[in-house]
């Protein structure tokens, strides 16, 4: 359980490395997309290279991939929408709510138990997310686009159940891969019916694709995709999905000695207690 958690861990670090690539993009819609397809391609080729004996059909593998790479597109294209209708110190926190969701979907589905203080643990984490991310806006706070939020944590924890599922069938890694491919799929035809297409696909007229922000990215988000679902194998989706958010805070620390961001007392007071859920989660694994 120990190797579980620290690839949990591990994943977080490379997830908040990739969220901080994407600030640094000069378009980030069109970046989004390009690292997605980017991680497509490296998660494929690391299986090829490793796992070659993974490439045979296997329906149910095939059906998880396709149901979790839909409900995790689904999320973040709701997420991006929210992002029109309300401040992003409103939205974020609530997108990142969706651990309650799958705490309650694992215990009907799953048939996992979780312990009083291991609901204390995932609740502070949260709580900590929340504290750490939520500021004072003076932009939009619509009601609309904070319904959005919650409806985008609602489709993903459908997807992270699904996701549990496909890493636990006889053949993870090509789970892996086949989740990752649908992914980029997924993002590409989103991005076209949503009427980006001209903006995202064909923007390098006016600005060039940043290649070396690409393969960064796509090789950290393909690191953070196989380092979660490796992990995932062996821990309580319940755990998992609440300890996934610690990249909230490793994207605090990144932002604060790479971009020279400001850290203050509601980020030192929200690190405290993501901390103190993390010593409760583990102590409860």
């Amino acid at each position: 359980m120990s190797g579980a958690f620290a690839l949990i861990v591990i994943s977080a670090v490379f997830h908040a490395v990739w969220n901080l690539l994407v600030k640094t993009s000069d378009d980030k819609v069109a970046y989004n997309v390009h690292i997605q397809v980017a991680t497509a391609v490296f998660i494929t080729s690391y299986t090829i290279l490793f796992f070659p004996e993974a490439f045979y059909f296997h329906k149910p593998t095939f059906i998880y991939a396709l149901l979790s790479s839909f409900f995790f597109a689904l999320y973040q294209h709701f997420t991006a929408v929210s992002y029109k209708y309300a401040d992003v110190s409103m939205v974020y926190p609530i997108t990142t709510s969706s651990p309650l969701f799958i705490m309650i979907w694992a215990y009907f589905i799953l048939d996992e138990r979780v312990t009083p203080l291991g609901i204390l643990g995932i609740v502070l984490v949260l709580a900590g997310c929340y504290i750490m991310n939520i500021t004072k806006g003076k932009g939009k706070s619509g009601l609309y686009g904070i319904l959005i939020a919650f409806l985008a944590a609602f489709l993903y924890s459908f997807g992270a159940m699904a996701d549990k599922m496909g890493v636990e069938t006889v053949n993870t890694h090509l789970y892996i891969m086949l989740m990752a491919d649908f992914m980029s799929f997924y993002s590409i035809m989103f991005t076209i019916i949503s009427h980006r297409k001209s903006v995202t696909l064909h923007r390098k007229v006016n600005v060039p694709v940043q290649w070396k922000l690409v393969i960064l990215g796509g090789l950290a988000m393909a690191a953070s995709t196989v380092t979660y679902r490796l992990g995932l194998i062996d821990m309580q989706i319940s755990y998992a999905s609440a300890l996934r958010q610690l990249s909230s805070l490793f994207g605090v620390l990144m932002g604060l000695f790479f971009l020279k961001e400001s850290y203050g007392r509601q980020r030192i007071i929200g690190s405290i207690i993501i901390v103190a859920g993390i010593m409760l989660i583990r102590l409860n694994m």
